[in-house]
């Protein structure tokens, strides 16, 4: 099925991609910086309208803002977007984005970009205690592949060979790891040399364990409108009691928002079942 977006959805959600803080240091990833969005990118984003997007996974509504900021920027071109490396017809690779810097040369750049919103289940185990709630997308893992595998492609002989059917010689390789991290209020965090100390963060906690948090008005965000609230309205709140029952009839986790009178988030939580690490 087929999403319909809004310039107005485009824009919000662009607009926390930038805004929110990254899951890793600058140092990790080379990280790339995404600058605040002109009233003239505003602009253009309205005027492109409604966009229609294939595909419900995060991953890929995630590429989709990204591809929007570059055609609106004044300072990138777009020169290649998931273009596939490969070795005798197996793929081996892809880069999320070839990119011309057209302010620093020009220059090309290599962009691996991931939003990723992870459970802290054993602070003990640092990264390695955080994951989806598919629980083999580990965050160490991430981090490894985006730093080992994605950011050093156009390194490798086949990378280059890619890279050069396109016109593109030497890139310089940046890496974007968005998203938040929710922990336990009795588990805790922990300190990591390569996490962002001010990555944003949320709460999680089981579905049995809903009834100890207070009175408020909370909306369920569905995939892969887990950026922005501005979809949303009164229409569509629940109270503890309603969110309650509508979890008696759930066995999947869902994360929700909490937003004060003003429809401003307050909080962020993650509702899993029972059981659900055990399983």
């Amino acid at each position: 099925m087929s999403i319909l977006l809004s310039a107005t959805q485009i824009i919000h959600d662009l607009e926390w991609i930038i805004t929110n803080q990254s899951l890793l240091n600058d140092s990790v990833l080379n990280e790339l910086k995404l600058t605040q969005l002109t009233e003239n990118q505003k602009t253009r984003i309205s005027q492109a309208g409604v966009v229609e997007l294939k595909s419900r996974k995060l991953g890929f509504y995630f590429e989709t803002f990204i591809k929007t900021y570059i055609n609106v920027s004044e300072s990138y071109n777009l020169k290649a977007f998931n273009l596939q490396v490969q070795s005798e017809k197996q793929t081996i690779g892809e880069f999320d984005f070839i990119v011309e810097n057209i302010n620093s040369g020009p220059i090309f750049e290599h962009w691996e970009v991931s939003c990723k919103f992870y459970l802290c289940s054993n602070p003990e185990l640092g990264l390695n205690g955080c994951s989806g709630t598919l629980l083999k997308d580990v965050f160490q893992r991430k981090l490894d592949r985006m730093k080992n595998h994605q950011l050093v492609l156009g390194a490798t002989e086949f990378g280059k060979v890619t890279l050069q059917n396109i016109g593109v010689g030497e890139v310089t390789p940046k890496g974007l790891l968005k998203g938040m991290v929710f922990y336990h209020p009795s588990l805790g965090g922990f300190e990591n040399s390569v996490l962002n100390q001010f990555h944003q963060k949320g709460i999680w906690m089981y579905f049995s364990e809903w009834n100890k948090e207070l009175e408020g008005q909370y909306f369920v965000l569905e995939k892969p409108f887990l950026f922005s609230l501005n979809s949303y309205s009164s229409d569509y709140s629940l109270s503890n009691a309603e969110t309650a029952l509508m979890l008696k009839n759930r066995d999947e986790p869902v994360i929700m928002a909490k937003v004060n009178k003003k429809y401003k988030e307050q909080a962020r939580f993650w509702l899993i079942p029972d059981g659900w690490f055990a399983s």
